[in-house]
């Protein structure tokens, strides 16, 4: 048994106060009032068992989102600024469509992959949160660069592009709307600039061009052919819900699979009948003795239930063999826990022992709606593939852990695997202090002893991840960026937005 609301719990700290406060009135009464309180709360908290999970078959549609994000949209003509009126869209959207896979890519003057395809709607919004504008300084914008690096993302003979952009520089866009018909691109425009346009913010006031002149940035409806000539759509302003009819429209059947869905049957309604009986017994005419005594066997009965009482024994055993690399052992008694925590600590000791395909499987199995703690899983899920040669699979899975999180082992990682093929061997020895991320949340790298729950049999030429125990948190984790609980790109994400500033001169 598990709750799927724990932090309900918390409310019986109230219950010692109201204890302080009722003695004054006597206890007939007041020890019913607070036994019902006791199981309402725990009723609160949502106890279920875990059922056996299903597997839901699913298909849809490629959808790149294609962001501008050069120095025009921050324009001040949508409100609060073209590139905030994008963001809002891009969470809207993500938010919505449950059935599509998501690819997010910026440009201005070159474009880069921002996500690869994903239904991760949490990894998404995350990214587009951590999108900080004041770190791009490139004035110009190629809608081209955009298109190509759709058309190399997605593998769908028709895959729809959404262009969130202020219509760019160009005259003429002739040659992006062939390209988008030739390579069989639906192109929805997402309009985000105003025909009276707007000045553009700077340092020392409003921008200003060679000649001293303000500089004014408005819509450039010639960006219309692109999705004319492709099939696709103009949206004008930040429309959310056209765009979503539009990608419901145009859907088609662009990848097939199943995901596994973990099924509850609930279990409230039993603290809950026992919360209106005693209740209602405490305006009858029990005696107080008795009716201590029965709080007290519910209060205990209460307390077996309570998940983390049950599991404690496990994980203290399981902790215990990991720390003394009875890694087989300590998977065992992890096994006993079926809780996302449980999981990741079996996962990690069979990681260490050895056992990367078993690793890899209980990785992927883990749901949770925790940022930090999924980065965690991504990692451990990234090095397990490098481990088992699956070299791309690792890409997109530490990819997506440094969405969530930015750490410093996993950018490692994902530089040591850059233009490494799958079935290459990577320089992998034996040996016995590989380190990787646990579930204590402390920085890896730090070797005391004691601290890390143990070593492993093997040891790569790059960062790699692992650990396990009870649940510990330790107060603070410098492996992660705190800015205000946003992932955040890598400074060589936004070198790559603005590696070809230096050449340009009018972007208007």
């Amino acid at each position: 048994m598990m709750l799927l609301s724990p932090l309900w719990l918390t409310a019986l700290l109230l219950i010692p106060l109201y204890l302080w406060g009722a003695r004054r009135y006597g206890w007939d009464t007041q020890i019913w009032l607070i036994g019902s309180v006791f199981f309402l709360i725990f009723a609160l908290a949502r106890p279920v068992i875990s059922e056996k999970p299903i597997s839901v078959e699913e298909a849809g549609s490629d959808v790149i989102l294609a962001v501008d994000v050069s120095y025009s949209m921050r324009a001040t003509d949508m409100a609060p600024t073209r590139l905030d009126a994008a963001k809002r869209m891009l969470n809207q959207i993500v938010e919505s469509d449950k059935k599509d896979r998501f690819g997010v890519l910026a440009h201005t003057t070159s474009a880069i992959i921002l996500s690869p395809l994903t239904k991760d709607t949490e990894l998404l919004t995350h990214l587009f949160g951590s999108l900080d504008e004041s770190q791009i300084i490139t004035k110009g914008t190629e809608v081209i660069s955009a298109l190509e690096l759709s058309r190399k993302m997605s593998h769908a003979k028709r895959p729809l592009v959404v262009l969130f952009t202020d219509g760019g520089d160009e005259l003429s866009y002739v040659k992006e709307a062939e390209y988008a018909e030739d390579n069989g691109l639906r192109v929805c425009i997402v309009m985000l600039a105003s025909t009276q346009g707007s000045t553009l913010p700077s340092d020392n006031g409003s921008l200003k061009d060679e000649d001293g002149h303000i500089v004014v940035s408005s819509r450039n409806d010639a960006i219309n052919i692109v999705a004319e000539q492709s099939g696709g759509k103009v949206i004008d302003g930040a429309d959310a819900t056209s765009v979503l009819e539009w990608i419901e429209r145009e859907r088609s059947e662009d990848f097939a699979g199943s995901t596994t869905v973990t099924r509850y049957q609930e279990l409230f309604y039993f603290p809950l009948v026992i919360a209106l009986i005693l209740f209602s017994a405490a305006y009858t005419t029990i005696g107080e003795k008795f009716a201590k005594r029965l709080l007290f066997l519910l209060a205990l009965i209460g307390m077996n239930a309570n998940s983390t009482v049950v599991d404690y024994p496990y994980m203290a055993a399981g902790k215990y063999d990991y720390e003394r690399r009875n890694y087989e052992r300590s998977a065992q008694w992890y096994s006993e826990i079926d809780t996302p925590q449980g999981k990741f600590n079996r996962a990690n000791a069979l990681y260490k022992g050895g056992k990367y395909q078993e690793a890899l499987g209980l990785y992927r199995s883990i749901r949770t709606n925790d940022p930090m703690f999924k980065s965690k899983v991504f990692y451990n899920l990234g090095n397990a593939q490098i481990r088992l040669s699956e070299f791309e699979n690792a890409r997109q899975s530490l990819l997506k852990s440094l969405t969530l999180h930015y750490s410093r082992e996993a950018d490692q990682n994902l530089r040591a695997i850059t233009g490494v093929q799958e079935q290459k061997t990577l320089n992998i020895r034996k040996e016995k202090n590989d380190k990787f991320s646990s579930d204590e949340n402390k920085p890896t790298g730090e070797g005391k002893k004691g601290k890390e729950g143990g070593g492993s049999n093997m040891q790569s030429d790059i960062a790699s991840s692992g650990a396990g125990d009870a649940g510990k948190k330790a107060q603070a984790d410098p492996r992660f960026s705190t800015s205000q609980g946003k992932a955040s790109l890598s400074s060589r994400q936004y070198e790559l937005i603005n590696q070809r500033s230096v050449h340009e001169t009018k972007p208007w």
